[in-house]
């Protein structure tokens, strides 16, 4: 991972997708190759040295995708049976390790859901948990259109404007690929605050000031 850091900030890189720390329990899931397998103390104790090499080289690491991302069959994208006392003693321990002990700065959410809430507008996980226990004070980001599944997959949302609201208000603070395209929307019909916003941008911000992006936003090209 240090190698790994040194060699993206040469690129100009400073934030990867990176580890994934996601126990496989099923090995019909479609990635399991990019895991580290179903040990939980295998997991948690290679994800937190994972992220150390990324963080302390100032590469922010990403652990994904918080939290329990495949359900039965292994089905990616659906919705987790997973009991909470098992989320908290098997598939939540990895990430706890990776923020509270790895120091990692973001977090990418999961596809699915929990007790019928998608994980990219739980409020429990990003902001009881990850935030308020944890202690985490970086920034999260969704999956690859993790926000559309809201409306699209998951069915709780009327629209992508709704969805992001619920994303943003819940905890979500980037929408990948594409950004928050809706919240200027969501804004004027009262589905957020400015307050909202702010909170979002503030940690995105932070990130960025304590990388040095501001003083030095270029790489050296020698």
């Amino acid at each position: 991972a240090g190698a790994i850091a040194e060699e993206v900030r040469a690129g100009g890189v400073r934030q990867v997708f990176a580890p994934v720390v996601n126990l496989v329990r099923d090995c019909r899931w479609g990635r399991t190759e990019e895991s580290y397998g179903e040990d939980v103390k295998l997991v948690s104790d290679t994800g937190r040295a994972f992220v150390r090499g990324l963080e302390k080289n100032n590469v922010i690491s990403t652990p994904k995708h918080f939290v329990d991302n495949y359900s039965d069959g292994g089905r990616d994208s659906n919705e987790s049976h997973s009991s909470w006392r098992e989320l908290r003693e098997v598939y939540m321990e990895p990430f706890r390790a990776c923020f509270v002990e790895g120091g990692a700065r973001s977090t990418m959410m999961a596809y699915n859901s929990l007790d019928g809430v998608p994980c990219s507008m739980n409020k429990t996980l990003m902001q009881k948990i990850l935030r308020d226990e944890w202690g985490f004070k970086g920034f999260t980001v969704s999956d690859y259109s993790g926000v559309d599944g809201v409306y699209k997959a998951h069915q709780v949302a009327r629209d992508l404007m709704e969805a992001q609201a619920f994303c943003l208000k819940a905890g979500m603070d980037v929408d990948m690929p594409n950004g928050n395209g809706e919240l200027s929307e969501a804004l004027k019909n009262g589905l957020i605050s400015e307050e909202d916003v702010d909170k979002a941008a503030f940690r995105v911000l932070k990130a960025k000031f304590e990388l040095g992006l501001f003083e030095n936003p270029f790489v050296d090209a020698a």
